[in-house]
């Protein structure tokens, strides 16, 4: 009996200075996931080039053979189109949702034609669309998503030296819209 209140009353001493500790441990944890850093980057649908090296986002390619670029997105006013022209490597597209949860994503082999062309939008948006599909449209590869807010990360592959500046140029020419739904 008396082993069984020690083993009771240390159990529930223990649970409450575990609680206590994660409630004072909560604000350390708070704005560093994912989503917080890109938001704190700046705009919604902007492309920001990521750096190679530690920062102060916490956000960087610690490869020296990769470059990447991260869109944050809020698809409540209207369907996003990301558009990425050039000759790289190789490319790789993820998008997250705000929790940071990777929903999709593609490379260079699995798209049609030579870049990038998708359009991100909620169901509705989506069934707005392909009512009335305008021609520029028809080549695009569409992603239906369920949470209306993320962000897409672009990457591409640095395999010389010789190929930094066309890497460069498509993340800098890279495009993360607002699509009108005429």
């Amino acid at each position: 009996m008396r082993s069984l209140l020690l083993a009771l009353f240390t159990g529930v001493v223990g649970g409450a200075l575990l609680h206590i500790i994660i409630i004072l441990a909560l604000p350390s944890w708070t704005g560093s996931d994912a989503f917080s850093r890109v938001v704190a980057l700046g705009e919604t649908q902007q492309f920001f080039t990521l750096a190679n090296e530690a920062n102060v986002t916490g956000l960087f390619n610690d490869d020296p053979h990769l470059r990447s670029a991260v869109c944050r997105f809020d698809l409540q006013e209207a369907p996003l189109r990301i558009t990425a022209r050039g000759v790289v490597a190789l490319w790789t597209l993820a998008i997250y949702d705000r929790h940071s949860d990777e929903v999709y994503s593609m490379n260079d082999r699995a798209a049609i034609g030579d870049g990038v062309d998708m359009i991100l939008g909620t169901t509705a948006q989506m069934l707005k669309l392909r009512r009335n599909m305008p021609e520029a449209l028809q080549r695009s590869i569409f992603v239906e998503l369920e949470n209306p807010e993320g962000f897409v990360v672009l990457r591409t592959i640095v395999p010389d030296p010789s190929s930094e500046r066309q890497a460069r140029g498509f993340l800098s020419e890279a495009r993360c819209q607002p699509l009108a739904l005429g």
